[in-house]
């Protein structure tokens, strides 16, 4: 299967959703009549009257997935994201509670070419599992946190490892525009899940982990940050990511994929 967009044709990985799990696939597509949603059936996408979360439903028109012009698929929205969450990436050194930090509206695409900032100059890639929130959530439980999850999606937290270090915040670091892009797919699924993060370099596997070995569960980070801050639709969470991270050059071709829920490819110019 190809996606079009930015002038890239990318493949990505097909919806395999495991046996007894119930799944559906959203996306959002330019047509001749704007940016409608669409549900994904086979290699059909069909046009839905609203958004899921405002109950959309399927209308007469259609879109071939080969056909498609994808655009980023969440409405504009706050940005968390999760450090030092696997042990083969930080050791012990975000054990005791979820690392939270912001990135900016902005930094959130769905790939493509990538025009990095002048003096960027030791940016790397971060593949993670993200989460899109689905109603206003506060003050929940771990038990409750998986029903304020709408879908999840593939991501790259991007982060300029010179910014991190200088600046007294993240803010360019982690939230320079582009430095957020999840798989235009997002994925519902019911049921207790693990995902398999896999990130490659110009076709090389630099990063692969099982979701289940994050040191801090999806429903421990929702329910944490709804602590302090009121979690509304379509906020993202970006969950961390596993072993190594290196800097990307002029050139470079960087896949963030989790099989099920789709990729993201990031072209550095």
């Amino acid at each position: 299967m190809r996606l079009l967009f930015n002038g890239l044709v990318v493949v990505t990985a097909s919806l395999l959703v495991s046996a007894g799990l119930q799944a559906a696939q959203y996306a959002r597509i330019n047509t001749d009549d704007g940016v409608v949603w669409v549900e994904r059936k086979g290699e059909t996408l069909h046009h839905l009257s609203d958004s899921p979360l405002a109950g959309g439903e399927i209308k007469a028109n259609s879109t071939p997935v080969n056909k498609a012009e994808f655009v980023l698929p969440v409405e504009p929205a706050t940005v968390f994201a999760v450090g030092l969450n696997y042990r083969s990436h930080a050791g012990n050194a975000g054990a005791s509670k979820p690392e939270i930090f912001y990135k900016s509206a902005s930094s959130l695409s769905i790939g493509g070419e990538l025009d990095l900032p002048a003096d960027a100059n030791n940016v790397h890639f971060e593949g993670e599992l993200a989460v899109v929130i689905g109603k206003p959530c506060a003050k929940v439980t771990k038990q409750q946190a998986s029903n304020c999850i709408f879908a999840y999606t593939a991501g790259n937290d991007l982060t300029e490892r010179s910014w991190q270090g200088q600046d007294l915040q993240w803010w360019r670091a982690k939230g320079a525009n582009g430095f957020a892009p999840i798989s235009p797919w997002l994925t519902t699924v019911s049921g207790e899940n693990t995902f398999t993060v896999t990130t490659t370099l110009n076709d090389k596997v630099v990063q692969q982990e099982s979701s289940s070995n994050m040191i801090h569960s999806v429903e421990d980070i929702v329910s944490y940050i709804s602590q302090y801050v009121i979690l509304q639709p379509w906020d993202v969470i970006f969950t961390g990511t596993p072993g190594r991270t290196q800097a990307l050059k002029s050139g470079d071709k960087v896949s963030v994929s989790i099989e099920g829920l789709g990729e993201v490819l990031t072209h550095i110019k």
